[in-house]
């Protein structure tokens, strides 16, 4: 039979070994990046009869043509938070210079930029022209781009977080993301 003497031994001995095992360096989990999940990356054309352009995006993209009368385009990425947001302009040469002028400053105003690099983009058969921006270290809109057909129109499209984004968490998606917008450039056509 146990002693009664015994038992609270035995609670005693569980409890300071208890006590002792969750004394110990404690290092919170960092939060986590994105997981990302792109076996099959297939395309569709974005087409809407109401814009004035169409282009090809991944089908996991989700299309907001609220906007289509205005010529402008949201494509959303949910399980990114996400969204590439896409505006129209039709106007004279003058005026569409000064949207590419102003498309520029827009770029350089991000705040926290480490470099902007651009790449050039030229598709003559299409009468498609423009430029793509690629702004490193912490910025709201890491992509953009400006698109042209150096008559009177002009498309400009910029890419923006969800949240605060923090470019080193950020940038497997930016890698994957760029790769489509330079798809959106590639197959960019005019109607």
């Amino acid at each position: 039979m146990t002693s009664r003497w015994d038992t609270i031994g035995s609670v005693l001995t569980l409890l300071i070994a208890g006590l002792v095992s969750c004394v110990g360096d404690y290092t919170p989990k960092p939060r986590g990046y994105f997981r990302i999940e792109r076996d099959s990356l297939t395309y569709s054309l974005l087409y809407n009869s109401t814009l004035p352009y169409t282009f090809e995006i991944p089908t996991e993209a989700r299309v907001d043509t609220t906007e289509a009368s205005r010529g402008w385009v949201n494509v959303a990425y949910p399980s990114w938070r996400v969204t590439l947001y896409g505006s129209y302009l039709e106007a004279s040469s003058e005026g569409l210079q000064q949207a590419w002028t102003d498309g520029e400053a827009l770029v350089r105003r991000q705040q926290s930029v480490h470099s902007v690099s651009e790449k050039a983009f030229e598709h003559p058969e299409a009468e498609v022209w423009g430029s793509l921006f690629l702004l490193e270290g912490e910025s709201a809109s890491p992509i953009q781009f400006m698109l042209t057909d150096r008559r009177h129109r002009f498309f400009r499209g910029a890419l923006y977080f969800d949240f605060e984004p923090k470019a080193d968490s950020i940038a497997p998606v930016v890698d994957y993301l760029q790769q489509d917008i330079i798809r959106l450039m590639e197959t960019f056509y005019w109607k």
